[in-house]
């Protein structure tokens, strides 16, 4: 297939990735899991649910946890923002116009925040229009724990239908950086999208779905990845330090991922390149192509490929359960 023209004038304005939502099981656990090894400042602990930011952000919160231990290892929503409370309500006639839901909620410390959905195999995404302002800790030295974590950058979800999830998501002015289609069939099997001025804020993948891969967090340098990695070794999740260190193929982002008390995914990835002139063109990858997927080192576990963070209430439907089939292809030439 061929990727949608770029929509210069989308329904509303997205700006970036924004937060999200996770479920826990025990909160005092996992905003230690957080601080300590990850280096999360604690916005606020209220009513059982933990407002978690990066040292550069100043808005009140990147990650919220809530604890629920019925829930516990899944996700309500991932969150984008918006440039205004206009594009709040511009967008709840968007979604409803092409089919899907729309529904203003309350959020603490947030401005004005929409839920909304495509419909079936799409994953949530919460909009929200502003959020309380707190004081940066990036120049705070003496605070800063674990890998020191600056900032969150994108989420990466796993859905049914790549064609159409590419379609709809375009049409909100979504820019694509890369993309992986089949050798075969032209489909697309995987794409990172762009909001703000680097590669990617949303990245979809062709597998059983909708599931949350991963999130990715922007940190200084690799010591601070080997920082965290060491200090979650003393506590006790050695193992939970999944995959990495490594490297991506374009834009050549070296990564390390971790799994929390629960099982979400979290990335921590070095500061990406800048993608922000239109004429700059997407990278296309070949299904086969898993040299430039991961240009050195071994591919990662089979867990790394399959599990994944359901979203609550959501049943994952159609695809295959592996997220990068392209990796495990027979098609794929081995060398020895």
């Amino acid at each position: 297939m061929s990727i949608p023209e770029v929509v210069k004038d989308p329904p509303f304005n997205i700006t970036r990735a924004s937060h999200v939502r996770y479920y826990v099981k025990d909160l005092d656990r996992s905003v230690e899991f957080y601080t300590e090894i990850f280096g999360f400042v604690v916005s606020a602990i209220e009513n059982g649910i933990a407002y978690l930011r990066g040292t550069e952000e100043s808005c009140h919160h990147s990650v919220v946890l809530m604890q629920n231990a019925d829930k516990a290892g899944t996700s309500e929503c991932i969150g984008m923002r918006v440039a205004s409370e206009d594009d709040i309500h511009k967008a709840k006639a968007h979604f409803e116009a092409v089919g899907g839901t729309a529904e203003i909620v309350e959020r603490p410390h947030q401005g004005l925040s929409l839920m909304t959905r495509f419909g079936e195999g799409f994953p949530p995404v919460e909009l929200c229009s502003s959020m309380t302002v707190l004081t940066r800790t990036m120049n705070d030295f003496r605070s800063q724990k674990g890998g020191r974590v600056l900032r969150l950058d994108h989420y990466q979800c796993a859905v049914p239908d790549a064609t159409l999830a590419v379609k709809r998501f375009m049409a909100l002015g979504f820019r694509p950086s890369k993309y992986t289609l089949d050798e075969d069939t032209g489909k697309v099997l995987s794409i990172f999208l762009s909001r703000k001025n680097n590669p990617h804020d949303l990245v979809m993948a062709y597998a059983m779905g909708p599931r949350l891969h991963h999130v990715a967090f922007v940190v200084s340098d690799l010591q601070a990845m080997l920082r965290a990695a060491d200090i979650a070794a003393n506590m006790g999740y050695g193992r939970d330090v999944e995959h990495g260190p490594g490297r991506h193929g374009p834009p050549n982002g070296v990564f390390l991922y971790f799994r929390d008390p629960d099982g979400h995914r979290i990335e921590f990835i070095l500061p990406p390149m800048q993608f922000m002139d239109p004429e700059d063109q997407p990278n296309t990858w070949s299904s086969t192509d898993g040299s430039s997927l991961v240009p050195w080192g071994n591919g990662p576990p089979q867990k790394w490929r399959e599990q994944m963070t359901h979203f609550d209430g959501l049943e994952p439907a159609g695809g295959p359960l592996a997220r990068w089939t392209s990796l495990t292809d027979p098609r794929h030439p081995q060398k020895t």
